[in-house]
């Protein structure tokens, strides 16, 4: 039993509404078991304590389950209050999709508030949320990734479209768009805010197929079943609307699972996965994203905080969604922070000159 777990959803994120429905899923899940506390981000950047009880629904125009705010103290006390008292957060499920709850900028945060937090750390939520440099680490290592394309007024991609174009920095399948050149690329860039911290370009892989593998680390190393989604017809990609707006959301979109491959693809899937964990830590449960086209398969991103965590993937590999969520929040409590003061002993302060000598 734990008396001091919370769960964050939301945030100020065009992933927003996702983060909700997998935080409320989380909660009920988890609360079978466990004492809840649920934080609601808002999309104004405001947090909320809020009711296990609420439905996804309940958050649309619904200012009546937003009536205790609660504020962020970073002081010689630092944790969420609500008025003047401290809430009991020893860890924290995070289950924001996206932006600030996915790049590195909320792990920031619970690192200063000195709480435990699931999933990826600041280093790989940053990581994998920078398309551009992800492609980089991993052509670096021999990883088969498709060629990237950092997008910019005066350099031109070396190889021909059409083209796939991505936001830089981007949790999901928003703002991925096929386009058929250069120029309309640059159009559409400076004219969505989806695209003000860069974009980047990837070749089309027609008639390719989306594969895709749920990937954890604890307590030891696992991996679902492969997954081929079934694209919307006359979809050349899958879309945020074949993702997560069809037949009710995620768990309910079209799929092979498990994916109908051969061995030898299957294979390959696996020795990727493993160079991939032998360069990036993962925490949590992440999904790692695939292409394939014949006998060719490509990384194409890992997604550190996936929607619902993916839990559909694991249900013929023998795991329950209370099995891998609780496993979350084991792996939570085995965190320590990173930080050190070794080596700040006071010396250069002793032998250091004057102020107003090092100005000149």
């Amino acid at each position: 039993m734990s008396d001091n777990l919370a769960i964050i959803f939301g945030g100020p994120s065009p992933e927003h509404d996702i983060s909700i429905l997998t935080g409320l899923q989380t909660s009920r899940v988890l609360s079978s078991k466990n004492q809840v506390l649920n934080i609601y981000w808002s999309q104004d950047n405001k947090w909320y304590l809020v009711d296990e009880n609420l439905e996804s629904k309940d958050f649309i125009e619904n200012t009546t389950i937003l009536k205790k705010e609660l504020n962020v103290r970073l002081d010689s006390n630092p944790g969420f209050y609500y008025k003047k008292k401290k809430l009991d957060i020893s860890l924290i499920i995070n289950s924001c999709h996206g932006g600030p709850g996915e790049d590195g900028t909320l792990q920031s945060l619970l690192e200063l508030l000195e709480i435990q937090y699931s999933g990826p750390s600041i280093s790989t939520s940053q990581l994998c949320m920078d398309k551009y440099a992800f492609f980089t680490l991993m052509s670096k290592n021999k990883i088969p990734v498709l060629n990237t394309h950092l997008i910019s007024d005066n350099n031109k991609p070396d190889f021909q479209g059409p083209y796939i174009l991505k936001p830089r920095f981007g949790g999901s399948s928003i703002g991925v768009e096929l386009v058929e050149n250069y120029q309309t690329a640059l159009t559409i860039t400076k004219n969505s805010t989806l695209y003000k911290q860069g974009a980047i370009l990837q070749p089309y892989l027609q008639h390719s197929d989306d594969l895709l593998v749920g990937v954890r680390t604890y307590p030891k190393i696992n991996y679902s079943d492969v997954e081929k989604p079934i694209r919307s017809s006359n979809n050349e990609m899958f879309s945020y609307k074949d993702k997560y707006l069809e037949n009710g959301g995620l768990e309910g979109s079209r799929r092979e699972l498990p994916a109908k491959i051969d061995v030898l693809l299957k294979n390959q899937i696996i020795e990727i996965l493993n160079n991939l964990l032998s360069i990036l830590e993962i925490k949590g449960i992440c999904r790692v994203d695939f292409l394939s086209k014949g006998n060719e398969v490509y990384l194409n991103e890992v997604n550190t905080i996936p929607g619902s965590y993916a839990l559909y993937l694991w249900e013929h590999v023998g795991f329950s969604k209370f099995d891998l969520l609780n496993d979350m929040v084991n792996e939570t409590k085995l965190k320590t922070n990173n930080w050190t003061n070794e080596g700040s002993d006071g010396t250069a302060l002793k032998t250091a000159k004057d102020i107003q000598s090092k100005l000149g």
